[in-house]
């Protein structure tokens, strides 16, 4: 049996995950094994990766369940970069659900992740299967989140975004980007959409513009928001009058409260005001003509080069300063899910109770800080506390 298995390692994303996971400090600790159509393109980039023995190979094609399905059966967490999730992801999801098994992802898309709630989150939780099918993402707690990156995009992702304008029927997409569409109870709305946004405790001011990830990663923070602050109003029910006071002193810290509001943002060039309003009126329009001839998108399987990635960078303002060296769509991002898949699989002891049922869960309550932790332990990421009152400021490093 593997310990992590890497479903789609020969594609873009695949073969960076693959890579960290070999080479990674704890590799002696975990077994790898990784899931490729032809057996031939295996052998060739185990050889391009420089990859041993140690990692196995298996032959699997996402289109037949009865091969997922042996394949999942035979792992403990399932790491899944085929893309697109709507075409390709489900299956799989149901095969971990199912044997109760532990799996992560990439995806973006809000339509996948609801699909999958309505048809295995009960079951997950009768299996205690965690499945963290809703991407590393940014989960602060706060209503605004800034993102100044540089990134290219890959064929993987221009997939995605054909597979959501070609694939998923309107309505169905829709409603998955409504409001609180993957959360079990609604909050306050969230902040209307504009062409530039101030960003606080800026000097000299600065200014968000439209973020193409905003809904995906909003409906992600608030099913975090939902799942909290069900578990706090529920507390009596689930864990019985005995354990009450225990369970609300631990989820009291974690509830977002019933005003809570989230929005992303990101900062073109220098943040001012006309680059931001003309900087998100150019993407208003190309998502448009994305809807007339989504064909123009890159090709699957291509991406950024090695020195465009290492050219990359990310920071995010909000209550917590996220740093990180590198292109955040994808060596970062190779490292961030590579590090949940081995908090799933390393840290058990160290997961959050809110983990413990199991179910569609968020990195955040699937993870915690065990996955702060590991990202830290990188060298590649760096989270900071700051907390602004007034012109006096404080600034606690995790």
């Amino acid at each position: 049996m593997a310990d992590i298995l890497v479903l789609g390692a020969t594609g873009f994303t695949g073969r960076l995950i693959t890579c960290y996971l070999h080479n990674h400090p704890q590799r002696a600790s975990f077994s790898l094994a990784i899931g490729v159509r032809s057996k031939a393109k295996g052998e060739a980039l185990k050889q391009s990766l420089g990859l041993d023995d140690s990692v196995k190979l298996v032959q699997l094609d996402v289109t037949r369940y009865d091969q997922i399905e042996a394949a999942v059966k035979d792992s403990k967490v399932v790491i899944n970069t085929v893309g697109p999730y709507w075409r390709w992801g489900t299956d799989v999801v149901r095969a971990c659900a199912l044997h109760g098994k532990r799996y992560v992802d990439l995806t973006g898309e809000p339509h996948f992740i609801r699909k999958i709630l309505d048809n295995f989150d009960y079951l997950a939780t009768k299996t205690g299967a965690i499945i963290n099918a809703l991407g590393p993402q940014a989960e602060l707690g706060l209503s605004q989140t800034f993102y100044s990156l540089r990134t290219k995009p890959s064929g993987g992702s221009s997939a995605t975004l054909i597979s959501m304008l070609e694939d998923v029927p309107r309505l169905k997409l829709e409603e998955a980007q409504s409001d609180y569409a993957l959360s079990l109870i609604r909050g306050a709305p969230s902040p209307s959409l504009r062409l530039a946004t101030p960003m606080p405790f800026s000097s000299p001011l600065e200014y968000g513009a439209l973020w193409v990830m905003e809904s995906a990663n909003r409906a992600v923070v608030q099913r975090t928001y939902g799942l909290n602050q069900f578990a706090l109003t529920s507390a009596r029910a689930l864990y019985g009058e005995k354990h009450l006071q225990e369970k609300t002193e631990q989820l009291w810290p974690l509830a977002y409260g019933p005003k809570f509001r989230y929005a992303e943002y990101v900062i073109p060039g220098r943040g001012s005001f006309f680059s931001t309003v003309l900087y998100s009126t150019i993407i208003a329009t190309v998502m448009s003509l994305l809807y007339v001839t989504p064909k123009i998108m890159t090709k699957s399987g291509d991406g950024p080069t090695e020195e465009e990635m290492k050219k990359g960078f990310l920071k995010t303002w909000a209550k917590t300063t996220m740093s990180g060296e590198s292109d955040p769509g994808y060596l970062l991002t190779a490292t961030m899910i590579s590090e949940c898949a081995l908090g799933l699989l390393l840290d058990d002891a160290s997961l959050p109770f809110t983990a413990r049922p199991g179910g569609i869960l968020t990195p955040a309550t699937a993870l915690g800080e065990v996955v702060v932790r590991r990202l830290e332990a990188t060298g590649q990421m760096h989270f900071e506390t700051e907390i602004v009152t007034g012109n006096e400021e404080s600034k606690k490093q995790r």
